[in-house]
């Protein structure tokens, strides 16, 4: 069965399970799209505009739990189905990576991870909640405002936001603002990582992460206006890998290949989840650790120029007349 078959089927058995209970099944479902389609791109995925929030309190007022979430799910298919069509229109003719056009490795894993959501909503597997993060990125990738990989990590189009210039004193600033001017074309235009929690291993080893970063690089050969990727973690810490060094790889990979890690703020609560390992959990209690936030910055030309050292190039970028709309 293919995709659109599978959501077109899913998307019939919600509309049945809805009709009749009361609901204004095509005004909600054209206002629920018109938020994530209209407003939602160019915002971070997890904040929803206040009349957005406001309107999900006033059906969450009207409907019960179970048609709340048949409402989320359908509007999930019905943004999936969307943005299948588009994709379709971008498909290129074979496996090259050309200019303005999104290369198959892309598309695929757009797919890959629809039908997952699709499998997981046709086992009644799927439990759809506003207030959930990770809800909240499903909603976000199905419009493709947030873009998946087939590794460990989404990613959207964000500013880099410029707090790093003063986290950490002069040292830091210095260095923040040689990366800032000389070496980000655009801070506008960049991409913003977000871990996927629901994938562990193997994604989250070594090879996962190598494979993330080879995926995104050969997006952003066909995006030159792509100006770096951005991600924001615990793990890059140093004192992590002192502590724990089979998780040196996090921040070697990147390191390796010209990322540059900032300071951001220090932590001391005790729910921190870098203190659910029992090692950092004791150096913790002991008052030799404190979890630490740190901005990692890969430069787009330095990320290209790693992941050519990776791989041989089997694709040139040619000059295509296909053109993608990336929100």
């Amino acid at each position: 069965m293919s995709l659109q078959t599978l959501l077109g089927e899913l998307r019939e058995l919600i509309e049945n399970r809805l009709d009749g209970k009361g609901v204004n099944l095509p005004e909600v479902r054209q206002q629920y799209v018109s938020f994530v389609q209209d407003q939602m791109p160019g915002r971070a995925y997890s904040h929803f505009p206040d009349d957005m929030d406001r309107w999900f309190e006033q059906l969450f007022d009207t409907l019960s739990a179970e048609m709340m979430a048949d409402v989320h799910q359908l509007a999930l298919v019905d943004l999936m189905l969307s943005s299948l069509r588009s994709l379709d229109s971008q498909r290129p003719e074979d496996n090259s990576v050309c200019v303005n056009t999104l290369p198959m490795v892309v598309i695929e894993s757009v797919k890959e991870w629809f039908t997952y959501l699709a499998d997981s909503m046709a086992a009644g597997d799927y439990e759809p909640d506003v207030t959930s993060d990770l809800f909240r990125k499903d909603l976000a990738i199905s419009a493709l405002n947030m873009w998946p990989s087939g590794s460990i990590c989404h990613y959207e189009p964000r500013a880099l936001p410029r707090r790093f210039l003063t986290a950490n004193g002069i040292t830091q600033f210095v260095s923040a603002a040689d990366m800032l001017l000389r070496k980000i074309k655009d801070r506008q235009q960049m991409y913003e990582l977000h871990m996927e929690d629901r994938r562990t291993n193997p994604h989250f080893l070594e090879a996962g992460w190598r494979e993330f970063y080879l995926e995104i690089a050969q997006r952003m050969k066909s995006e030159p206006q792509i100006s770096g990727i951005f991600a924001q973690s615990w793990f890059w810490d140093a004192e992590v890998i002192q502590a724990s060094s089979k998780m040196a790889y996090l921040r070697n990979l990147p390191e390796s290949g010209g990322a540059s890690f900032y300071l951001l703020e220090a932590c001391d609560d005790a729910e921190h989840v870098a203190l659910q390992n029992k090692k950092r959990r004791r150096l913790f209690e002991e008052g030799k650790y404190t979890p630490k936030s740190y901005l990692m910055i890969w430069p787009r030309e330095a990320l290209l120029r790693w992941a050519k050292g990776q791989q041989p190039i089997q694709t040139t970028l040619t000059d295509c007349h296909h053109s993608v709309q990336s929100k």
